[in-house]
């Protein structure tokens, strides 16, 4: 009976299975430690949706429109008069937006947020309305009611009351406090009236402002002219470009980007021009496009992203204890490989606490120092030799240099992966293609 009961605590298949239940109990602490990330991240979302309600939200600029008032006359079946009162709008011939951005990073405690403040300087013309076409008596058209919108989607963030000048003449903007179309926000509204004449039918109307603006995250604009054309430049060196268009050219360099859009009204989701009878139901934002300040990966998602091969450490870990034991003939108790398991697992711990205070990077450095040090002065104890203890501080080295590797390949994360998990599985396999688990199993029961 003590026979078989030690044969048992030398089989290397009871031993398999208690690594294996090991590996599983490890998980434990391992999923306590991704729930700490999320937790970090919603307050690292807290502080970044607290700074852009403070300072300005991603903003997507359209406009201008030109909104001119007219009555329409018609006659009911009894044969009387109804006025009714309506609108025309008018969208631009020529739409040019200059953008300068210039972009900071706020913090709100240990978090970071990339914020920024644009001069948009905006110019164009508008044609003269197809009359005909809509069905509007020329001598209906209150061209001394005209004026001119502009959505912006986080208004309270406009830096300066824009002024908007028109054919040489100037004019403020104003709070609008109504949506006029579709999907777009409540504009801002410069009266124009007194600016033109009723000859401006028959006339083109020139315009030019600027538009001073604050925001965060990114900054896009819908393409409403019949040809639009965006240039823009800024100091951030990391932007990625988004929307129904990408630039007609791009210079990206360490020091900042620049990038330029011309566009054709074939894209656009609105006609030139409409009424309040003939009111389009496209989502005009639909076609927007601009730029997000983006920043790399955050620390959390690396942390995250590193969590997600745990396994693969405490499981080759353990996997090179259980070598050294068959072939070194070597007895390791299981809390022995419990507490190799935590020493790995306290490394996310480690790196998630660091990294918050002295960047990714160097955490990841201190904390896969600290993890294979601890393990490695462990092994060289328990595993009778420090050159046993060192070979698994080469083995940690080499585990933890691959998954920074892969951390930062984001385009190749899942190729360097299964690459590395190829060639370790690979490298066991070599390792212990002459054992015969078998013969230990019978040396142990024959003692």
């Amino acid at each position: 009976m003590q026979s078989a009961i030690q044969g048992l605590k030398r089989s290397t298949s009871v031993k398999t299975l208690v690594i294996g239940g090991l590996i599983l109990i490890l998980l434990i602490p391992v999923s306590m430690i991704k729930g700490v990330v999320h937790d970090r991240d919603s307050i690292h979302q807290q502080a970044r949706h607290d700074i852009m309600r403070s300072w300005g939200n991603e903003q997507l600029i359209a406009g201008p429109v030109l909104i001119v008032p007219f009555t329409l006359r018609h006659f009911n079946s009894n044969g009387g008069e109804i006025i009714e009162e309506s609108r025309l709008y008018l969208l631009p011939e020529s739409l040019n937006f200059d953008t300068r951005v210039n972009p900071e990073i706020r913090y709100r405690g240990l978090h970071k947020v990339p914020i920024y403040s644009a001069a948009i300087s905006i110019d164009g013309e508008f044609n003269s309305p197809n009359i005909e076409l809509l069905g509007i008596e020329t001598a209906r058209i209150h061209w001394d009611k005209a004026s001119v919108a502009i959505f912006v989607s986080d208004a309270r963030a406009i830096a300066e009351t824009p002024v908007i000048d028109i054919n040489d003449k100037a004019r403020k903007f104003e709070a609008g406090g109504q949506q006029f179309f579709g999907d777009m926000p409540p504009p801002i509204i410069a009266p124009i009236g007194a600016l033109i004449d009723s000859a401006s039918a028959e006339q083109t109307v020139h315009f030019s402002m600027t538009l001073h603006v604050n925001g965060s995250d990114s900054l896009r604009f819908t393409p409403l002219g019949d040809t639009t054309r965006v240039s823009m430049s800024s100091d951030w060196s990391s932007p990625s470009f988004l929307g129904n268009y990408l630039p007609k050219s791009r210079q990206i360099t360490g020091d900042g980007f620049t990038a330029d859009w011309q566009i054709a009204s074939l894209g656009r989701a609105l006609p030139w021009q409409w009424t309040d009878r003939l009111r389009p139901v496209a989502q005009a934002h639909q076609s927007a496009f601009g730029v997000n300040f983006y920043l790399p990966v955050s620390l959390y998602q690396l942390t995250l992203r590193a969590t997600k091969y745990a396994v693969l450490f405490i499981g080759l870990s353990f996997v090179a204890y259980f070598l050294f034991e068959v072939m070194a003939n070597l007895r390791l108790h299981p809390l022995q490989y419990l507490l190799v398991g935590f020493s790995n697992a306290i490394f996310y711990l480690l790196l998630l606490s660091l990294a918050e205070h002295i960047g990714f990077g160097w955490a990841y450095l201190v904390s896969a120092s600290a993890s294979a040090g601890l393990i490695a002065g462990y092994s060289a104890a328990v595993l009778s030799g420090r050159k046993r203890g060192l070979m698994m501080a080469l083995i940690l080295a080499g585990l933890y240099s691959f998954l920074y590797m892969t951390l930062k390949a984001e385009s190749y994360a899942l190729l360097a992966g299964a690459i590395g998990l190829w060639i370790t599985l690979a490298l066991v396999m070599y390792l212990t293609r002459r054992i015969d688990f078998y013969a230990q199993a019978n040396s142990v029961a024959n003692d």
